[in-house]
């Protein structure tokens, strides 16, 4: 079993953004009816508010797996990191920092150039050029956030439907169903808000999170690099390196400390699982995210992985 083409076509058509409270929660209701159709009652899932709305499929205090995906889409931010492809992720981030020191830099050479502004901001001139430079790049920046990314089929409908494909495996399996829970996450783009209120929220019912095994599905529909994330070498990351290694995957381990930051990073025993691709120097990066031209997402990718993981979980690998 696996998620159709025709089924990831119609959220792709549906909901192609998840920006605002209404589009969110259509596709809370579109998802609701999908696992009803897998057999779980009502009373399996639940929306539980912390910095957002979470949905959550399967009980999180007695399961031994937490898989997860964020379902909220960004904002028009991919400009920031235009040189991605050519840098790498992490180049990207180094290059975008770079090219505001340099307009900062350069401004008071530019009040030089043209006497004019001296005249008209007085002695002051560099000083109120570098600060009116930084207030602009402020505002655009935020700006940016603030205007939601029409495309998002690999950031992160990929991971949406990566849930939902290993979900309907699970559903047919009663001992593993009891392990799984499946978390939709509300606000990572905001900065992992959802999955950081989630994770209070079940420290709060009791949750021992360093005992739950979090594994995060984030952009897994484009790219071929298998790419696992960890802030540090928890137990889960080493042991799905390990299975995958086994399977023949060939994955590339990475820390997240910076980048590639997802909700794995509010868990303590997590890893995020992502495809990536190689810049032209070589580094890994996540091609198009927050741009319009985030359209591609192959089903035939997301269903081999999360069939893969259907068959770790199976086997006790992971």
């Amino acid at each position: 079993m696996a998620i159709s083409t025709q089924k990831a076509t119609e959220i792709f058509d549906s909901h192609p953004t998840r920006f605002t409270k209404k589009e969110k929660a259509a596709l809370r209701a579109t998802l609701r009816g999908a696992f009803s159709r897998m057999g779980y009652a009502d009373s399996d899932m639940a929306e539980v508010q912390a910095s957002g709305t979470n949905f959550v499929v399967g009980d999180p205090r007695t399961a031994e797996y937490l898989f997860t995906a964020h379902y909220d889409t960004p904002g028009r931010t991919g400009w920031m990191l235009w040189t991605s492809r050519f840098v790498g992720q992490a180049g990207a981030n180094v290059a975008m920092v770079v090219e505001m020191l340099l307009v900062i830099l350069l401004l008071p050479v530019l009040s030089e150039w043209v006497p004019s502004l001296n005249r008209v901001l007085g002695a002051d001139a560099d000083f109120w050029l570098v600060e009116g430079a930084f207030l602009l790049m402020l505002v655009v920046m935020v700006g940016s956030m603030v205007i939601k990314n029409r495309n998002n089929r690999n950031d992160n409908t990929s991971g949406v439907l990566a849930l939902l494909s290993l979900a309907e495996q699970v559903a047919a399996d009663e001992e593993l169903r009891k392990k799984c829970c499946f978390v939709f996450f509300d606000n990572e783009e905001w900065g992992l808000l959802g999955s950081g209120g989630f994770a209070s929220w079940g420290k709060k019912q009791g949750i021992d999170w360093k005992r739950v095994k979090m594994i995060n599905f984030d952009c897994v529909g484009n790219g071929d690099v298998l790419t696992l994330a960890a802030n540090k070498k928890t137990a889960i990351a080493q042991s799905v390196a390990k299975a995958c290694e086994s399977a023949g995957m060939k994955p590339v381990s990475k820390r997240s400390a910076v980048i590639f930051l997802s909700d794995h990073a509010n868990f303590p025993n997590s890893v995020m699982v992502s495809y990536t691709m190689r810049s032209t120097i070589g580094l890994l990066y996540l091609p198009l995210i927050h741009t319009g031209k985030d359209v591609v997402c192959s089903v035939e990718q997301i269903n081999g992985l999360t069939q893969q993981f259907y068959e770790f979980l199976k086997q006790r690998q992971i």
